[in-house]
């Protein structure tokens, strides 16, 4: 038996269809999509089209990433101001270009879920971690490995963290399975994560990490044409900064904009208050193309 396992496409659907293609020729008899489907690539809307027509045609299981609840919790005034520049212009785009239908499918998804197969262990599947959708499953953290041990799975499928690989903790086998649309380290490839159940004595599963070329070139002229480059320029030109080179430069240019603005006025202040001008002058520090 072979299970697909696709997390953190993030609006990306020319990944997300090269991905589908790839499944289906190693016939995979099973998916498992681990959240994050919108936001930060252009055109949401075609990324939930094939999500719907996959569901449609073939057995699949879907949980919500933290992406879902911030569309779920805009819709329900739980987040509130977010507007076109870079700190929240790509979230109010997507929003923007998602349906109700859309929203209210997000709502129905769980954060987390198990499924068992015949002949093979049962899987525990999440997001982030289990019990918080934008966690993460740290490798050697005591607490994470106590928390996993009240769960009966053998094998924990997880996304968020756009990496590949296997790991143990406590008892469990933890495996990440990369990201379809958002990849790091992995320039011009889409990531994902076939299952294989072996039969060598001890059930269990292996995994295989695919790297599936599609053109990252036309996702991002897409960022271009779609006006997402206008309504968020620097988080956008960071999401294409990281689709053409595999580098990830969203965990240090939005704090270095924030201490910037810091310095400047002498205050502190979320990301979505930080003026545009900031996030422009910390974009020409790293060296990340706004045009």
């Amino acid at each position: 038996m072979t299970i697909c396992i696709l997390s953190d496409i993030h609006g990306n659907h020319l990944a997300l269809e090269a991905c589908l293609a790839h499944a289906e020729s190693r016939r995979a008899q099973g998916y498992i999509f681990l959240g994050d489907y919108i936001s930060d690539g252009a055109y949401p809307q075609k990324t939930m089209a094939l999500l719907y027509d996959w569901m449609r045609h073939h057995d699949c299981r879907f949980i919500r990433g933290n992406r879902e609840e911030y569309m779920v919790d805009y819709r329900d005034g739980k987040i509130k101001g977010w507007q076109d520049g870079s700190a929240t212009g790509a979230l109010l785009y997507t929003y923007e270009n998602l349906t109700d239908r859309d929203i209210d499918w997000f709502q129905t998804l769980d954060n987390h879920g198990t499924e068992g197969f015949e002949g093979a262990p049962p899987l525990h599947y999440c997001h982030g971690a289990p019990w918080k959708t934008n966690g993460t499953l740290a490798q050697g953290d005591p607490e994470t490995i106590r928390r996993l041990q009240e769960l009966p799975e053998p094998c924990i499928l997880c996304g968020h963290t756009h990496r590949l690989g296997m790991y143990l903790l406590g008892r469990q086998s933890v495996v990440r399975a990369g990201s379809v649309g958002y990849p790091l380290s992995t320039p011009g490839y889409a990531q994902m994560t076939l299952l294989h159940s072996v039969q060598d004595g001890v059930p269990r599963w292996r995994p295989e990490y695919a790297l599936v070329p599609y053109d990252n070139h036309a996702a991002v002229q897409e960022l271009h044409a779609s006006g997402l480059m206008e309504r968020a320029p620097v988080w956008s030109a960071m999401t294409a900064h990281a689709l053409l080179t595999g580098e990830n430069i969203a965990g240090l240019l939005p704090p270095y904009a924030q201490s910037l603005y810091e310095k400047d006025c002498g205050e502190k202040a979320p990301y979505s208050r930080i003026p545009e001008a900031y996030w422009q002058r910390a974009a020409e520090v790293y060296r990340c193309q706004t045009k």
